[in-house]
């Protein structure tokens, strides 16, 4: 096996507020190992274009083998730990299936041969795993021993093999924070209102779930919860509003942005949308859009459709230590990884207990994680789905 002397990371997909904690962590590790970096501009998409730059010049240029990082650079690190988005910017690009012959995989090859990489850290979320999955795959066939490994990061919460990602906890604290304050907003003029708080989340429903956490506060909101999990109703949902107001006259509501008709198609007509190479739908978003046109129709109130859209994976402000403190050390584990010679596997997290608080982390294998969605619970939905 070659020892790792240089490596390349990745980030793609949607950024979040905890994505540049595991790139901090990761140049971390690897400067006190003497490791070279590099970083993809774009993700594997911007690399198979030729786009990729030298982190350890960027980051301590004036670092020699008798004199480590200053501590300015190292404040550098640690400020991009505490910055939202991806520093190496991003993209949504899909590996055709492997196969030697596949020219684009060839090219990548080619490519890291000519820099001479030893191992890959690509951070991102479902599909991003799928990247890291065709790769190892492809390295495997071919005999080569360049280490690809994944480092988790989605809001959506929704990745296989690991107890939560980063992310999904600063985005889960922002969101009940803003569905907390908005409850006690639609309250001041005590007319009937209905406000309508629209998430992310295509397949599940981890952060409109996590607007339940409004509740602790003594709050009603939200009254309702609407989950990808569970099939619209329409009907349901109007009669339980119509009922809700019997008794009082301002109804939260949340739903997510993945949440479809009982035969999967979506609340708005997207029949004409632009699909990303993943087979995602370009624009997710329209269903608090889509749900304030129907209250209209059904009730004298005053109604808000309000889309978090990007705010809830940039709210810096309303990060959680916890959430960039494990994607810091989720890097730092998968330099550790690729110096134990792992391939093909997922850096996660195990959760130990609740209270107190505490998680390992481990290694999963690759080919459990991608292409798979980790749902809500059944057990933790109402028996209307609306909860």
């Amino acid at each position: 096996m070659r020892k790792i002397r240089k490596i390349l990371i990745g980030q793609s997909g949607g950024p979040t507020v905890a994505i540049n904690s595991s790139l901090a962590g990761i140049i971390t590790r690897a400067h006190e190992e003497g490791i070279e970096i590099y970083g993809m501009q774009n993700g594997i998409e911007g690399f198979l274009n030729g786009r990729y730059s030298n982190l350890t010049a960027l980051f301590f240029p004036q670092d020699t083998p008798q004199k480590r990082a200053t501590d300015q650079h190292q404040h550098t690190v640690e400020l991009l730990a505490k910055t939202p988005s991806s520093f190496l910017g991003s993209c949504r690009y899909k590996l055709p299936e492997v196969s030697e012959e596949t020219p684009v995989y060839q090219d990548i090859e080619c490519r890291l041969n000519s820099l001479g990489i030893d191992g890959i850290l690509y951070i991102g979320g479902n599909d991003s795993m799928d990247t890291v999955n065709k790769l190892a795959a492809y390295f495997a066939q071919r005999d080569n021993d360049v280490s690809v490994i994944g480092i988790p990061k989605t809001i959506d919460n929704d990745l296989e093999g690991t107890d939560h990602a980063p992310g999904f906890g600063s985005s889960a604290r922002y969101i009940a924070t803003i569905v907390r304050e908005l409850a006690r907003d639609s309250e001041v003029y005590g007319k009937p209102n209905i406000t309508i708080v629209e998430t992310m989340g295509r397949d599940a429903g981890w952060l409109g779930a996590a607007s339940a956490l409004a509740r602790e506060k003594n709050e009603e909101a939200p009254d309702f919860i609407l989950l990808p999990e569970v099939a619209y109703d329409e009907e349901r949902l109007l009669r339980k509003t119509a009922e809700l107001f019997e008794r009082k006259n301002s109804v939260v509501i949340v739903i997510s942005e993945g949440v479809r008709r009982p035969d999967g198609s979506t609340l708005l007509d997207k029949s004409h949308m632009k699909m990303d190479a993943f087979g995602h739908l370009a624009d997710q978003s329209g269903n608090a859009l889509y749900l304030a046109e129907l209250f209209q129709k059904h009730f004298d109130a005053k109604i808000r459709g309000i889309n978090l859209n990007s705010l809830q994976r940039c709210a810096m402000h309303s990060s959680s230590k916890t959430d960039l403190t494990e994607a810091f050390e989720l890097g730092k584990a998968g330099v550790d990884a690729l110096l134990a010679h792992k391939t093909g596997c997922m850096i996660g997290l195990q959760r130990l207990s609740d209270v107190p608080y505490q998680a390992e982390i481990r290694c999963i294998p690759i080919s459990e994680i991608a292409n798979r969605v980790k749902s809500v619970p059944a057990e933790m939905i109402s028996d209307d789905g609306l909860w």
